[in-house]
């Protein structure tokens, strides 16, 4: 998670009305995560995702209907976006550190 997103939505995931919704979704969702149950696995699970991102409609951000109990194992890979790019990048760093090859990007004023 980026710095700019836990600061515009460090707030709201620590609000009262979150808290309570998020422990209505586990509730209502008997702890199991939802995606693996689609799958035909039983999953415990305590996160509670956003099925469209608040980012995306800060509107749904406390809609029951837009949340799901999902395992951290799914939930990594809904958001595979972010922890590829990530991986992708400390890859890189630890081929270039392994092989004392770096790369510096183009000088943007050139």
């Amino acid at each position: 998670m980026g710095r700019k997103y836990k600061d515009n939505y460090n707030e709201f995931y620590h609000s009262k009305e979150w808290q309570a919704v998020r422990q209505q979704v586990l509730q209502r969702d008997n702890y199991l995560c939802q995606v693996c149950k689609r799958a035909g696995r039983i999953t415990p699970a305590t996160t509670v995702h956003h099925i469209k991102a608040v980012r995306v409609d800060y509107s749904k951000r406390l809609d029951p209907n837009n949340l799901e109990t999902i395992c951290k194992a799914c939930h990594n890979t809904e958001h595979n976006e972010r922890t590829k790019s990530l991986h992708d990048k400390q890859t890189k760093l630890k081929a270039e550190k392994n092989s004392d090859i770096f790369t510096f990007k183009a000088n943007p004023e050139l």
